[in-house]
């Protein structure tokens, strides 16, 4: 696991009684929470899946969203914004409704689906059905990322420098299977990854997104891998976005060696090609024993091993954007992080598939519009993503 020097304690203190009467405290830790996703796990009650709940805290209403998580057990989620070392309280009211805009899914349009926050799209699943009559536009899902608040992607799609590359993606190079070479990143050959279907759609105030499952196939187009892919997008602070990312490889019915190099594997971000045309404007920033490492040049070896994060700052069409890139500490050991001035970064994590060995990543993607922030900023997204939230139930 990767060490990480300070440590979150979030604690939630459940009151239940009726569920109109619970109450939950977030002690915030020895820094401010900005925008922090956080929830609360109570008994399944009257409220279904997906309603919108009111919290009240400090006089304010803010909304709340259901999800169910078992059949006993339902998480309510909503957003913390509070000073360091504060507590807040929050009354949860199911019979008052917070109106506020939502997250909802669009009507697939061209082997796409837009999520909007309001009127405003955040993200696009691109899920074309393979066609060997056109493998290069049809050979791997991916998510495409949205300017926040705005209608300008500022990730790449089909086309451009290295088409290979497209918005939020995942594959390697080097696939073994029974001795076989398998290429799920360049997949010029008719091997690909191809969406399968859609497992559940998460749709409210506080967050949006699904999870999809998506086939990996061999040239002969028979699936060998099945990974279960989730993104989840949650509201935000005006002119930022939060993309939440987990994914889990499994073995379908033999042994699977994942391979490659930093290059050309792995869960990656390649901003739009606005960006590869104006390259000497993108930077990256890098946690604080990293930083002495020139801003604008790509750095490889060893120093770029297991990095809790790495932050790109880029230009789209005369905007300036960042993306930080945040590891999760469940992750793999041995992840190998790459930088590229065009706008693509990412890690890649060797690993060997069993039907006992699935692979999981998680990341998380904070994207931040206009000037760079600072490594600080960057570490307080960080902290509450990385370090686990102790939830405390007290009837």
């Amino acid at each position: 696991m990767k060490a990480y020097p300070i440590l979150l304690s979030l604690l939630f203190a459940v009151t239940a009684c009726s569920e109109n009467e619970q109450q939950f405290t977030v002690q915030a830790p020895d820094f401010a929470l900005a925008g922090t996703p956080v929830y609360a796990d109570i008994e399944t009650g009257s409220l279904e899946d997906g309603a919108v709940v009111c919290l009240q805290s400090g006089g304010q209403s803010i909304p709340g969203q259901v999800e169910a998580v078992s059949n006993s057990t339902q998480r309510i989620w909503w957003i913390a914004g509070q000073a360091a070392g504060s507590e807040a309280v929050y009354a949860l009211s199911s019979d008052e409704r917070c109106d506020a805009a939502s997250f909802s899914w669009g009507q697939p349009v061209e082997d796409a689906t837009v999520l909007s926050l309001g009127d405003q799209p955040v993200i696009r699943y691109e899920h074309p059905v393979f066609d060997s009559g056109d493998i290069e536009g049809t050979k791997k899902p991916f998510h495409q990322v949205y300017a926040p608040g705005g209608n300008r992607l500022i990730t790449k799609g089909t086309g451009g420098l290295f088409p290979h590359h497209r918005g939020i993606y995942f594959g390697y190079n080097h696939v073994y299977v029974d001795e076989r070479q398998i290429d799920i990143w360049h997949a010029r050959n008719g091997e690909r990854s191809e969406h399968f279907e859609v497992v559940k759609e998460f749709e409210g105030p506080v967050m949006g997104g699904h999870i999809v499952t998506i086939h990996w196939k061999d040239h002969d187009g028979e699936p060998f891998l099945e990974e279960t892919r989730e993104i989840r997008v949650f509201r935000q602070p005006r002119g930022e976005s939060l993309i939440d990312l987990q994914t889990t490889l499994h073995a379908i019915d033999k042994p699977v060696s994942l391979g490659g190099d930093r290059q050309h594997a792995g869960v990656q971000f390649r901003a739009a090609q606005y960006t590869a045309d104006n390259d000497e404007l993108t930077k990256f920033i890098r946690p604080a024993g990293l930083s002495h490492l020139a801003a604008d040049e790509e750095i490889d070896g060893d120093d770029m091993m297991d990095l809790t994060w790495n932050a790109m700052h880029f230009n789209v069409d005369g905007n300036f954007y960042t993306t930080a890139y945040l590891t999760h500490p469940d992750n793999p050991e041995g992840a190998e992080m790459s930088e590229r001035l065009y706008g693509r970064f990412g890690e890649f994590i060797p690993h060997e598939l069993t039907a006992d060995n699935p692979l999981q990543l998680k990341y998380r993607f904070w994207i931040k519009e206009g000037d760079q922030p600072a490594i600080d900023d960057i570490e307080l997204r960080y902290a509450p993503y990385a370090n686990p939230v102790r939830v405390q139930t007290t009837n």
